[in-house]
């Protein structure tokens, strides 16, 4: 026959759980939110390609520091001043995108980008130079391609450098949009 609790005979545990049943813990709880976070991740990267790469280099500094841990996601489309990863020969490199498909583009001595007649602003370089192209200019981007350089202009080797020339479309992984280590949002 049953018996209602009566006051008596009530405790903390009868009041937190009934009879028979473990009360749930807080390291379960934990694990089933990791595991939960673990899979919605697993989807993203599924879903939206997204990859993570470590830089190496210091030819995208200041934006990205040696052995920053960055996400990229595959663009719908891309924009003069997006920071890319690509494939060159075996490796996978990340610059930034200076010029489209059809640009003209020209280097004055100083390091100044003439884009398309107009001088383009830069916020994100420390310092202008000019390196030492071997590409004859001004130069006109080809269709389908796209004409990157890294943030560092003296340490850079990129699309002014024929060994490199302009990214194909079919070479680009993805678009940087965060630094994962430390945290901040690029674009």
């Amino acid at each position: 026959m049953y018996e209602p609790n009566t006051l008596a005979n009530m405790n903390d545990n009868n009041l937190i759980t009934p009879k028979n049943q473990k009360p749930v813990k807080f390291q379960t709880i934990f694990l089933i939110i990791v595991v939960l976070i673990s899979i919605f991740l697993l989807l993203a990267i599924m879903i939206l390609n997204v990859k993570l790469y470590k830089i190496h280099g210091t030819s995208m500094s200041p934006t990205l520091q040696e052995k920053y841990l960055v996400l990229t996601i595959k663009p719908n489309e891309l924009k003069q001043g997006d920071i890319i990863a690509f494939h060159h020969n075996r490796a996978t490199m990340i610059k930034r995108i200076i010029a489209l498909p059809g640009d003209t583009i020209d280097i004055r001595p100083d390091g100044t980008i003439i884009l398309n007649n107009k001088e383009l602003k830069e916020e994100y370089i420390k310092e202008k130079n000019m390196g030492s192209p071997d590409i004859i200019l001004p130069y006109t981007v080809p269709n389908g391609e796209y004409f990157v350089m890294g943030d560092n202009r003296k340490d850079s080797l990129d699309s002014r450098d024929i060994a490199i020339g302009c990214i194909k479309k079919d070479d680009i992984l993805g678009k940087v949009k965060f630094s994962i280590i430390p945290f901040s949002s690029i674009n």
